[in-house]
């Protein structure tokens, strides 16, 4: 038994993990990593999450110059622990609690 296997599953938003930590993986996708501020249990999460087929869709900001540049993009990062938490309807592991990650965009090449 874990020592957060017995805090139940509860659908709430919380802050964002103290150790949230985003890097980015061998193929370029953002990945963030963390400790689940409500039950302590490890979490990673990898953008972007797209079904197969799909495009992702930014919302462009402007630039003081007129041109149109990317803004951060927010996120639902979803506690995803592999423990099922007591009175978890899905039992899919996770104890409910989420939190919001800001993805800022890449700064452009060359400078």
């Amino acid at each position: 038994m874990t020592d957060h296997q017995d805090i139940p599953y509860r659908e709430h938003q919380v802050a964002p993990p103290d150790d949230l930590r985003q890097h980015t993986d061998a193929t370029g996708v953002p990945e963030f990593t963390g400790t689940c501020p409500a039950c302590r249990g490890g979490n990673v999460f990898a953008l972007p999450r797209l079904s197969p087929g799909t495009v992702p869709k930014r919302w462009l900001r402007r630039r003081n110059d007129g041109s149109a540049a990317p803004g951060p993009e927010q996120h639902r990062m979803d506690c995803e622990c592999p423990v099922t938490h007591p009175n978890d309807p899905l039992e899919h592991g996770g104890c409910g609690a989420w939190w919001t990650v800001v993805v800022q965009p890449a700064a452009p090449q060359g400078s």
